[in-house]
Formats: structure tokens, C-alpha cells, sequence
């Protein structure tokens, strides 16, 4: 990658965050030389109502997106907003007036949304003596020991002045530094797609429409198709700007794309784009949810079923938090794993950040990350559902995998996984082959494609295929097997064919159930074993026919036949009644035809020597061992056909 392009694709966010009249514009117009409002109510205010953004240039010549987000209580929702994509925080507290209302609930949102890395500008210094801006350090530091910015750098500066502005930008240098290793490392995914919830749509003369929005999970590039949910409009990507026009864009970077197609004029504030049929929307998810109480208000619990307002992205959607059956009130500053079900559908999927605000006065209350974008509307939690939550809690890709097979009565493919858990496909492949190397998973193929279920799950199909099997001899015990499709349909109702195929298969080398042809059977049961056997009677017999005069034993024509010792007992048994084969000693038959085949070879040999023939004649005549043409010729005498004529020299024929 060239220098330029290093410059260019730098995928990290810079954000601003602070308190009304603290002077994130006037700071950002310091650092960039640019006044990020851009509306005429926000300069005649002085204050930041609606979104800022921008570039800012970094001594290590990396060029980074700027969010500039409104301060006043009145605009949480678009500080929310911009907020959301930020890597690196710009925290902004004035000398004069220090932690204030905004500063704690920004930093609040911050933290709710997965935000790590911080640097603090002090400003207003010239405004501040040194005692001042002491205290005030102080007093952001004492704040900020209690959250996860806790040690953030604190930089006193002047953006009238200037002062400290240089000292600021080389520490924000080194924040960018932190995380672009990170940053870095999602730009490269391979097997995700893109997602850009939409902060801005407007139109251009001669251009067309343009939306912007800080770019997620994958890279963007021209000439890509999209869709909008939830309005499902389709559109394709025309033009590209990051810090320039570009042919592709990185995640984590903020982004303007020109958008061509039916509709695309109506995309608002709120939509997400996205590749068809790699994202989708919700009504109800698991989060982990932190809940803050009202900044300034009287500590009070939060009832489960409280109506609220649901932020992610830059959606905004009216639901209930709702606790798992059996669970008390949550009190301020309490973690827990709930269920949100919305009014309206919500583009979200698992690893999502979401801040929820009461539903009226509306305000912060909490907020945390999104565990399954797609959940059951229960609540309650099956113990494997709990393990299911704690390893998504905890990150592990390989715990969340085998909890949520250990959850599915079915056999999956590894594509329903990540479509349930929303994971990397890498990550969850990986983990696949990790827990069917342990045991832990059962791997079966179905044509091209593998299917996994936990070992458990597996034993309880086999089960139920038994079960289902037996049930259905019982009822028809003159039938000698019944279609898969039967089967299947009776053994497990929401299996399609490949599953169901697969499950057969398995009962098959497990001996849970036998295949013949069109046919499942059991083949334990009355009229299965009694076709087992008659089967059995007839593969005995070809091969004895093949063999002819020189058959194999007993012993291994059912180890060629791989049958079991009381099938192969109960076949002999039948064919030795009916009379399809000969024993001519104790291991060692002949089919029937063989049999006959024997006795008129002896005949003809007898005849040939003139009425009595010697044991070597015979034995010439058919064309075997010597051993194995005694045991003939002793069962011809057995059986009358044959006598020894001592006074002939040799044995005559009684027939």
C-alpha cells in the first residue's frame, strides 16, 4: 500500500463528546481550522444541534473522520447517533466550569457503546489560573476513575489561544496508534458484509441523492448493490467519498456515498444499508443491559416491561425491557442479561451496541452490547440457554457455538450457525472442527454439505428414530418397512430432506434402523428380521452359487457378507429346511445347484470307469481339493447316492 493510499483508507473515527458551551466547535475549528456547524441556527446559537463531521490531519500524517455531536440535554438522541462508530473519544470539559451534567452523560453513552480509548481536552485555559484548571483536572479525573476511561490523558489547551493545541494533537496521535491495530484487523475481514446506518440523506444538483454514515463490518465499493431496511429500498452505490472520491471504502470509516435507484430520495436518518440477504432486522433481541438510572434524578428501580426508547445505529424504536421470568427490579448501576421486544422492527444483529432512554421525560438510563439479534419471545431460560448467554457475554465463539447446537434438536449446517449467532463464518468453521475433534459435536455429511449437532442431540434423533420405528411396526406389523419420507416425517416433523436424509444414514451405521432399497426398517422387529433373514438367505445362496464346488466356510461367507452371528444362524437354520443348501461338513455348505452340480459329475465319472470309480478319479472329476472332494464324496455316501464297491475297486452310484 502506497503512502497515499495509507492516507486514505485510515479507518478510525475521532469523536468529540462534552457538556453545552464547553467548546467542542470551537476546539474542532482549532484542530481542523473548519467550524463544523454547518446549519444557520447553530451559528446564530453557538451551539451544535445537529451532526458535525470532518478530517483531521495528525502529526503521524494519518488523516482521521471527525464527529463533532451536539452537547445540550435537549439533542441526546443526536449525540447517541453520532457517537455510534467512534474509536477514539475527545472528551471536552471546560477549566472554568469542570464535570458537568452532558460530560457525565456522555461519557455514560461512551461507555454503553463499546467506546475504550480517550483523550480529555481541558479548554477554556485562558478563560482558567492554574489553580483552576488544576481543580478542573482533578475533578475529571476523580469522574473518570469510575469508568473504563479511567488514567485518560487530560490536556489543558486554548482554542482561542492555541495553546496546548500541538500537545493535544500528538496524544491524540497516540490514541489513534492504540487501536489501529484493531481498526486495522476489521478492514480485512473477508467474511462479512457491509453495513452503514444512515446519519444524513440530502440531494446534490447534478449529483443525486448522497447519504453518510460512519461504515461497519466490511468494506463498500462503487458499483455495489445495497438495500435500505426497514423501507427495502434497493440502490447502488454510484460514487464513493471518505476524504476524497474513492473506489472502495473501509469500516470505521466515515463515508458519503452517492446512491442510484427507485426511491433512494426518500432514505432517511435511521435506515441501514447493507447487502441483501447478509442483514436483517428484529423485534425482539438479548442484551447484556447496564442500567444507570436518570442522571440528577432519585435512585428508583427499573419494573420489568418498562417501555423505552431503543437506540442503535442511528435507529430509534419504541420497546419494553424485560426481565427473565422470577427476576426482582434491577437497581441503579445493576448488569443483567434481559430481552427487548420492540414496536418496530430494528436493523441489528449480535456485537451491536444499543442505548436505551426512558420513555418519557426521555432520558439516558442504560444501555449495552446485543448478545443474539434473534431470540424466542419466552422468558423463560433453559439452563442451556444460560450457558448460550454467558459464553456470547464472554466472547467465546467456540462455548457460544457448542451451547447453541446443545439448544437445536436437528442437525445444522455451519451457515444456520452464523446466522443465528451472527459470528465470522471463519470463527465459527474454526470452532466446528475444534469440537467435533473433541467429541463434543457429531459432524454428517448431506451431500456436499456437512451438518453438525452436539453429541447429545444426536443420541436423542437416534432415540427418537427407534421410538418412531417401533411405533410404526407395531402398527403395521405386516409391513416390512416404511418410506424415509415417513420415517422422517414421523421421527422429526420440521426436518427437510437433506437432514433427514443425513439422520437415517447415521441410524443405519449405528443399527437404530436398516435400508433396503426404498424401505426403513428396524431391524429388530418381527417382520424386519424375518426380512433381514430372507435377505440374508438370498445373498448366502448367490454366493455359494458363485463358489460353486470350492465355497468358502460358513464362517467367512458371513464375514464377506458382514452379517451378524444370529442373523447368519437364523439364515442357515432357513436354508438348511428348505433344503437351498447342503452342509458337507460342519463349516463348509453348498448351495443346492452346486450340490446336484456334484452328483453329476460323480455319476459321470462312474460311468465313464466303467461302473466303479477311485477316489482319485473323483476327485479329478470334481475339480476341488482333496480335502474338500472327501467331504463331497462322504456326503454323496451319507446320503445313499454313492457305495463303496470293494470288490470293483471304488465307489458305484446308487442311482
Amino acid at each position: 500500500m502506497s503512502e497515499v493510499q495509507a492516507l486514505v483508507e485510515c479507518p478510525v473515527i475521532v469523536g468529540t463528546a462534552g457538556h453545552v458551551d464547553h467548546g467542542k466547535s470551537a476546539l474542532i475549528e482549532a484542530l481542523t481550522g473548519k467550524n463544523p456547524d454547518r446549519l444557520e441556527v447553530e451559528r446564530r446559537r453557538g451551539m451544535t444541534v445537529e451532526l458535525g463531521f470532518g478530517e483531521l490531519a495528525l502529526p503521524s500524517g494519518k488523516i482521521v473522520g471527525l464527529v463533532d455531536v451536539p452537547g445540550h440535554a435537549h439533542y441526546l438522541r443526536a449525540m447517541v447517533q453520532g457517537a455510534t462508530g467512534i474509536d477514539v473519544a475527545v472528551l471536552v470539559v471546560s477549566a472554568v466550569e469542570g464535570v458537568m451534567p452532558q460530560t457525565r452523560e456522555h461519557v455514560h453513552v461512551l461507555e454503553l457503546l463499546g467506546v475504550t480509548h480517550m483523550v480529555v481536552a481541558l479548554t477554556m485555559c485562558d478563560l482558567a489560573d492554574a489553580e483552576m484548571t488544576e481543580l478542573a483536572e482533578l475533578d475529571v479525573d476523580d469522574f473518570l476513575s469510575g469508568t473504563v476511561f479511567a488514567g485518560a490523558p487530560i490536556v489543558p489547551v486554548s482554542s482561542k489561544t492555541g495553546a496546548g493545541i500541538d500537545g493535544l494533537l500528538a496524544v491524540l496521535d497516540e490514541q489513534v496508534a492504540a487501536c489501529w491495530d484493531a481498526c486495522r484487523d476489521r478492514s480485512d475481514r473477508s467474511d462479512a458484509a457491509p453495513r452503514l446506518p444512515i446519519d444524513r440523506c440530502f440531494t446534490i444538483k447534478g449529483v443525486g441523492t448522497v447519504v453518510t454514515g460512519t461504515l461497519h463490518d466490511a468494506p463498500v465499493a462503487v458499483g455495489e448493490e445495497l438495500v435500505a431496511l426497514p423501507s427495502r429500498t434497493v440502490c447502488r452505490v454510484r460514487g464513493i467519498q471518505v476524504h476524497g472520491d474513492t473506489p472502495r471504502a473501509l469500516p470505521g470509516q466515515r463515508v458519503a456515498l452517492n446512491l442510484v435507484g427507485d426511491a433512494v430520495a426518500a432514505l432517511d436518518r435511521g435506515e441501514m444499508l447493507g447487502v441483501q440477504g447478509r442483514f436483517g432486522q428484529t423485534m425482539r433481541f438479548m442484551m447484556v443491559f447496564t442500567y444507570l438510572g436518570r442522571e440528577g434524578a432519585k435512585p428508583r428501580v427499573l419494573e420489568s416491561g418498562a417501555r423505552v426508547h431503543v437506540m442503535a445505529g442511528t435507529a430509534e424504536v419504541v420497546g419494553r425491557i424485560m426481565f427473565m421470568e422470577g427476576e426482582a427490579p434491577m437497581a441503579v448501576g445493576e448488569t443483567r442479561i434481559v430481552q427487548v421486544r420492540l414496536e418496530n422492527s430494528l436493523p441489528l444483529r449480535a456485537g451491536d451496541y444499543a442505548v436505551v432512554l426512558s420513555y418519557s421525560p426521555v432520558m439516558l438510563i442504560g444501555g449495552g452490547r446485543v448478545l443474539l439479534s434473534r431470540c424466542r419471545r419466552s422468558r423463560e431460560l433453559a439452563e442451556g440457554e444460560r450457558s448460550l448467554y454467558a459464553a456470547l457475554e464472554a466472547g467465546d465463539v467456540a462455548g457460544a457455538v457448542d451451547a447453541w447446537l446443545a439448544l437445536q434438536a436437528l442437525p445444522v449446517a455451519a451457515a444456520d450457525v452464523v446466522a443465528a449467532l451472527d459470528a465470522a463464518a471463519g470463527d465459527v468453521e474454526a470452532s466446528l472442527r475444534a469440537l467435533v475433534d473433541q467429541g463434543a459435536v457429531r459432524e454428517l455429511a448431506a451431500g456436499d454439505v456437512s451438518l453438525y449437532a452436539s453429541a447429545a442431540g444426536l443420541d436423542a434423533a437416534m432415540g427418537s428414530l427407534a421410538s418412531t420405528l417401533s411405533a410404526m411396526h407395531a402398527a403395521a406389523p405386516k409391513e416390512t418397512g416404511f418410506t424415509p419420507g415417513a420415517v422422517a416425517h414421523a421421527a422429526w416433523p420440521t426436518a427437510d430432506d437433506a437432514v433427514a436424509a443425513a439422520l437415517i444414514a447415521e441410524g443405519c451405521s449405528r443399527g437404530v434402523c436398516a435400508s433396503e432399497g426404498a424401505e426403513v426398517f428396524d431391524p429388530h422387529s418381527a417382520a424386519a428380521a424375518a426380512r433381514v433373514v430372507r435377505e440374508a438367505c438370498e445373498r448366502i445362496v448367490a454366493l455359494l452359487d458363485e463358489a460353486g464346488l470350492d465355497a468358502p466356510t460358513l464362517p467367512e461367507v458371513g464375514e464377506q457378507l458382514q452379517l451378524d452371528r444370529d442373523t447368519m444362524t437364523r439364515a442357515l437354520r432357513e436354508l438348511s429346511l428348505n433344503r437351498s443348501i447342503v452342509k458337507v461338513e460342519r463349516d463348509v455348505a453348498l448351495s443346492a445347484a452346486a450340490e446336484a452340480h456334484a452328483r453329476e459329475l460323480v455319476a459321470a465319472a462312474i460311468a465313464n470307469a466303467g461302473g466303479a470309480a477311485t477316489t482319485s478319479v473323483l476327485r479329478e472329476a470334481l475339480g476341488v481339493s482333496r480335502k474338500r472332494a472327501i467331504s463331497i464324496l462322504e456326503h454323496l455316501d451319507a446320503v445313499r447316492f454313492t457305495v463303496l464297491d470293494k470288490e470293483a475297486g471304488g465307489l458305484r452310484s446308487l442311482r
